[in-house]
């Protein structure tokens, strides 16, 4: 589900990680050379990978009306970062 909340509070990146665990979200900034200060204004919440596609779409109109944008969070499908598999020696 993707929840829309386009808040004019701004919030810092680990503050949004503990609102929304293991979901993904996008928020807005206020310029590129603010990025590195982890702070935004959270604009909306996938809280599954069912709507991942929704929120890649809130990105590119966003994008689309010139504002800067961050995609945060993670699903935690497996719990860690990168790719997980198992490998079996023959």
């Amino acid at each position: 589900m993707l929840k829309m909340l386009d808040e004019k509070v701004l919030r810092s990146d680990d503050e949004m990680e503990d609102l929304y665990k293991d979901c993904k979200y996008l928020y807005i900034i206020d310029s590129y050379d603010k990025i590195v200060d982890h702070n935004g204004y959270l604009y909306c919440v996938s809280t599954s990978n069912d709507s991942f596609d929704q929120l890649i779409d809130q990105r590119e109109k966003l994008r689309a009306e010139g504002k800067l944008c961050v995609l945060g969070g993670s699903y935690n499908n497996g719990g860690a970062v990168g790719v997980q598999y198992e490998y079996k020696e023959q």
